[in-house]
């Protein structure tokens, strides 16, 4: 996994304003190092909420795993389903699954942002939603990144296309 650079990252997120927003704030927050949780007042951002995540590391009976603290309405209703509470593995299955651990416990360990663009398969739909994401590391304590801040961007959703909610279509 390359990481991009604050450069990479500004010019990645300038087509959509609230990543960009949303990145700055993170890197107000941390000052240099991954921001404490606390210092993330959700009152910041209200227009992203619907669409932003909170994802923990934690202890689970295999090793450590990761688990949505919450999950915003427009998440929900995209996806079909509330991961509020859920562990990874009780959402995802296969090559997903495998790919999403690497990628969180790649963030945990850095303390690095990530971007990119997914693909998910709808739950209980013959579609896939395509979107960009990016994750941005937070820390409980001052010590290394036990939280995530999750924002998704729909890009294309071929199933219920006529649903756009509170997400931004980019073409």
């Amino acid at each position: 996994m390359t990481a991009l650079s604050l450069d990479d990252y500004r010019h990645e997120l300038s087509a959509n304003p609230d990543f960009r927003r949303l990145f700055e704030y993170w890197l107000e927050g941390g000052q240099g190092r991954v921001p404490l949780r606390s210092q993330i007042d959700p009152l910041d951002f209200p227009q992203s909420l619907p669409r932003v995540a909170v994802i923990e590391k934690v202890d689970g009976p295999n090793g450590e795993t990761f688990r949505y603290r919450l999950a915003g309405t427009e998440i929900v209703r995209r996806s079909g389903r509330d991961p509020t509470g859920k562990f990874f593995h009780e959402l995802y299955r296969g090559d997903y699954l495998d790919e999403a651990l690497v990628l969180y416990r790649s963030i945990a360990e850095s303390g690095e942002p990530h971007w990119s663009r997914r693909r998910f398969p709808l739950s209980g739909a013959e579609g896939h939603l395509y979107y960009e994401r990016l994750i941005l590391p937070l820390s409980t304590d001052g010590g290394d990144a036990d939280q995530f801040l999750l924002l998704i961007g729909v890009i294309e959703q071929d199933a219920h296309p006529d649903e756009t909610g509170s997400f931004q279509i980019f073409r």
